[in-house]
């Protein structure tokens, strides 16, 4: 009995370096995965990834410090000081969120807009698209709390991925359609369309090319257009700084040819 004790003994010494192994080479396929997955959500939905690393305190800056025509915020931007935000040179618009979907009304809209006109800024609002509701509840929803007379700018659409999930190309081409048409009726001209440059490109291009379009690409590389056409103003980053907003700001940049004149209401 003691003899074979040492044998089992000696067998499981034998076995360990391979168990051993087994979980290191694991825990490199599991990185790998990892790596492999972030990568791949990095470059199909970027606006949602920097979101969710910035939990972890990393940011992406590109060209923050360059130079800018404009800023869009919304709630997220926190209290803003529109009287130090109006010392800054660089900013010739401002678009602020005013709705989304067919209810939601941004909770800082309304004192947004009017101490950024106070400040003599010039501005603009916009709405968040929700494919979840119809064209005709939205158009509502943004006519009720938009005052005309509020507007140095044409409005402005949002049209992103997390806002249309669920609906095929055909769909959204549709629903904005009638969204675009409802909001000229209204307003007298079509609204500027803010979209995301790899979705713009694979659900609204080239059918919308004709529209001014405002395009976010956080990237050294300018964005462009599938089929003719060409876009108006470049967010080129998320992680800008200006003076009197606290939390980072997007920062956007007339392109090709465009000035303010284009956009105003």
């Amino acid at each position: 009995m003691a003899t074979t004790k040492r044998t089992r003994r000696k067998r499981s010494t034998r076995q360990q370096p391979r168990r051993s192994s087994f979980k290191l080479k694991n825990l490199l396929s599991g990185i790998v995965s990892l790596i492999f997955f972030l990568i791949l959500w990095s470059q199909l939905s970027p606006a949602t990834f920097n979101a969710f690393i910035s939990w972890f305190g990393i940011t992406k800056t590109v060209r923050s410090n360059g130079p800018y025509d404009g800023i869009d915020v919304s709630k997220h931007q926190g209290r803003i000081d529109w009287e130090t935000v109006s010392q800054d040179g660089n900013i010739q618009f401002v678009y602020i969120k005013a709705t989304e979907g067919a209810s939601l009304v941004d909770k800082r809209y309304e004192r947004n807009i009017k101490e950024a006109r106070k400040a003599g800024m010039t501005v603009g609002s916009y709405h968040f698209f929700n494919t979840r509701r119809s064209a005709a509840q939205q158009f509502e929803n943004f006519r009720k709390h938009v005052r005309k007379d509020w507007q140095d700018l044409i409005p402005m659409v949002d049209v992103e991925e997390s806002g249309c999930r669920g609906a095929s190309r055909q769909q959204l081409q549709q629903s904005l359609s009638e969204f675009m048409e409802l909001m000229k009726s209204e307003y007298g001209k079509y609204p500027l369309l803010y979209s995301q440059y790899r979705f713009y490109n694979e659900k609204l291009a080239p059918e919308f090319n004709r529209f001014f379009i405002f395009m976010a690409r956080y990237s050294e590389t300018e964005p462009t257009l599938r089929g003719k056409g060409k876009y108006n103003i470049w967010q080129y980053s998320e992680r800008g700084h200006v003076k009197g907003i606290k939390e980072n700001v997007d920062l956007d940049r007339f392109a090709n040819g465009t000035s303010l004149k284009d956009i105003l209401y």
